[in-house]
């Protein structure tokens, strides 16, 4: 079996950027990015056409305990169809920012044990990197505070800690602020320790 990898983070934390970059040098990288599925499935099952860029701007208003949970299951079934051919990472952030305030739709405990993570890895970066990066390229993601972006970072970390210490696996917390490409390589090393074959890096990416 192939390590699965639980990727978290508050929004700007650099998630997008790193798995683009581990999908460049792990080979058989499988990657369930789950805002991007759960829109999918809003889409069908409501016969809406939203973006995720909606879901991200107005969040609550569009999508309801249900459809996390229908998503969660499929996320289930992915995993379980895929742990075997390579890594598989998850993108997932279960607190998002609403009208009044956080909301937190958690995996319960025992289905978050039923996907069997080999590790759990949470990306932070400072609250004033996080706003400068949401005001250089929102994609949706609503203008907030500095305490804003800190409760939502402290509270991310929150439930990343408790899914670790509810299933005995440990949580690492990777600094995401600095613009080079070493936070990827470093973890693409750690997948390839895994039996998963390394891509060189042609070019630099920047969180």
């Amino acid at each position: 079996m192939f390590p699965v990898i639980y990727l978290t983070g508050a929004p700007a934390a650099g998630k997008s950027t790193l798995t683009a970059s581990l999908r460049e040098k792990v080979q058989n990288l499988r990657f369930f990015e789950f805002g991007a599925r759960l829109t999918e499935h809003i889409n069908r099952v409501e016969r809406a056409e939203i973006l995720q860029s909606d879901l991200r701007e107005q969040s609550g208003r569009i999508s309801t305990a249900e459809h996390v949970a229908a998503v969660d299951r499929i996320l289930l079934e992915f995993v379980a169809e895929h742990r075997a051919t390579g890594p598989v990472i998850i993108d997932s952030h279960p607190v998002t920012k609403e009208a009044f305030g956080f909301r937190i739709t958690p995996y319960s405990l025992e289905d978050f044990a039923k996907l069997r993570p080999t590790h759990i890895w949470m990306l932070y970066t400072p609250a004033k990197v996080a706003l400068q990066r949401i005001k250089a390229n929102s994609q949706g993601r609503p203008t907030i505070s500095l305490e804003e972006a800190t409760m939502h970072t402290h509270t991310q970390a929150s439930v990343a800690a408790t899914y670790g210490m509810a299933i005995g696996v440990t949580v690492e917390l990777f600094d995401s602020s600095s613009p080079n490409d070493g936070l990827a390589t470093e973890l693409a090393r750690r997948l390839v320790k895994s039996g998963c074959a390394y891509n060189e890096p042609s070019s630099a990416h920047a969180f």
